[in-house]
């Protein structure tokens, strides 16, 4: 996999997105794709930016080399009580998004979640099905831990919590949690999915909450 590539990435807007489109834009050409406009208009890097549902990519008017599939629906307590539109976004949609990309020709990286293993939550149980789907068309699936500060990650929350002067929620003071920045994650996914590996796990490092 070498040479300048059209490269989409789906949930564009989100964190790892807009990190890997921070990676890879001045090396080859970028489409990011999301169905939310405020987290588009603000991202000012020089890259396509089109507002759109990721399974309405058509790849026979817009022909790419490589998918970077990071849009799903991944707030867990919001899966729980969404249960069909978690299941139609990060499964049915996902089956069209690699039917698509499969027809023609397109490598996909999905990117996926530890959550995944051995699943108890709905959100788990729809990337468990992401990289079996990943599995069935040849496709390398990056499994993460948790990205630092990301929307909707406990950093941001403890942050706000701190700015009100509210009591800090820990679970249990003696949980371990296993971080990584974005960009450390990108460039480790990035160089494995580059070199051919299927099954990418970023290295995380060890941090007792």
């Amino acid at each position: 996999m070498g040479g300048k590539m059209n490269i989409l990435i789906t949930g564009g807007g989100g964190t790892l997105g807009q990190a890997f489109a921070r990676r890879l834009y001045k090396e080859h050409k970028v489409t990011l794709i999301d169905n939310n406009e405020w987290s588009l208009a603000q991202f000012d890097l020089p890259v396509e930016k089109l507002l759109m549902d990721f399974a309405d990519w058509r790849y026979c008017d817009h022909p790419c080399d490589a998918v970077i599939h990071c849009g799903a629906y991944k707030h867990v307590n919001l899966g729980e009580e969404n249960v069909e539109a978690f299941i139609d976004n990060n499964i049915n949609k996902t089956i069209a998004l690699f039917k698509e990309a499969y027809k023609y020709n397109a490598d996909v990286l999905f990117i996926s979640t530890d959550k995944a293993v051995e699943p108890i939550s709905l959100y788990g149980v729809s990337k468990f099905v992401g990289e079996r789907l990943s599995q069935n068309y040849n496709f390398a699936v990056a499994r993460l831990g948790n990205i630092l500060s990301s929307s909707g990650s406990v950093i941001p929350l403890w942050e706000e919590k701190i700015q009100k002067g509210e009591p800090i929620p820990i679970t249990d003071e003696r949980m371990v949690r296993y971080w990584i920045e974005d960009y450390e994650a990108v460039d480790q996914i990035w160089d494995m999915f580059k070199a051919g590996k299927k099954l990418i796990i970023p290295q995380c490092k060890e941090i007792r909450l």
